[in-house]
């Protein structure tokens, strides 16, 4: 009786601690979103199951459009749009004119990040919302890229992160001559190696730390 008391005990104690455990596992992750263009129309397939369709406007173009684990998008000259799993309709960030022809998209299984010439927006799978944030005023865009529970953008003056199932980007600043010399991400975090030191942005903390190196 006694044994079995505690074998209960530690399935408990497992289920409570589980989300924890496997929040940021590195376990594959399979494409559950099919997508396509047709007729004037995006089409989301989720899971082989349910069809999602939007009509585009007339004339809308198509730019870019590309679909990873649990998330699809669209990126036409009027909008972003993106489908996750867990959605019943496609949502819609619209576009500027002015900004739409310079727009670049990329996706990991649970973010999309949308790069215009002046504002950097994501969207993650958990929160299925738009996040946003503007990039400074003639800074130059020097790098912007994503991993399955992260996304980083920088510029000249700037570092931005972005986590999964955070409400905003988190902003850093680089130094006055400070280059850039290296970026890695990881499946939760990104390093960025600079000309003095080596900043890192983790998802689960959603914050910015800084290592000195000289």
């Amino acid at each position: 009786m006694l044994r079995c008391k505690k074998f209960l005990i530690s399935i408990i104690c497992l289920s409570i601690f589980a989300p924890t455990i496997s929040s940021y596992a590195e376990e594959e992750i399979e494409d559950l979103i099919d997508i396509a263009e047709s007729k004037g129309k995006i089409i989301a397939i989720i899971e082989g199951r349910k069809t999602i369709t939007f009509d585009l406007r007339p004339n809308e173009k198509v730019l870019w459009s590309g679909s990873r684990g649990f998330l699809g998008a669209f990126l036409t000259d009027l909008n972003f749009f993106v489908i996750s799993t867990s959605l019943n309709a496609w949502q819609a960030l619209p576009l500027r004119l002015d900004e739409s022809g310079e727009g670049v998209a990329s996706l990991s299984p649970y973010i999309a990040l949308l790069i215009t010439k002046d504002r950097a927006v994501g969207f993650d799978a958990t929160s299925n919302r738009f996040v946003e944030t503007l990039l400074p005023i003639h800074d130059e865009l020097l790098a912007a890229e994503v991993e399955r529970y992260v996304a980083v953008v920088i510029t000249s003056s700037r570092a931005f992160g972005l986590a999964a199932e955070s409400s905003a980007f988190t902003e850093f600043f680089l130094r006055g001559g400070e280059t850039i010399n290296e970026i890695k991400l990881t499946y939760s975090k990104a390093t960025v190696r600079t000309s003095d030191r080596l900043l890192t942005f983790e998802a689960s903390g959603s914050t910015w730390k800084e290592y000195r190196l000289y």
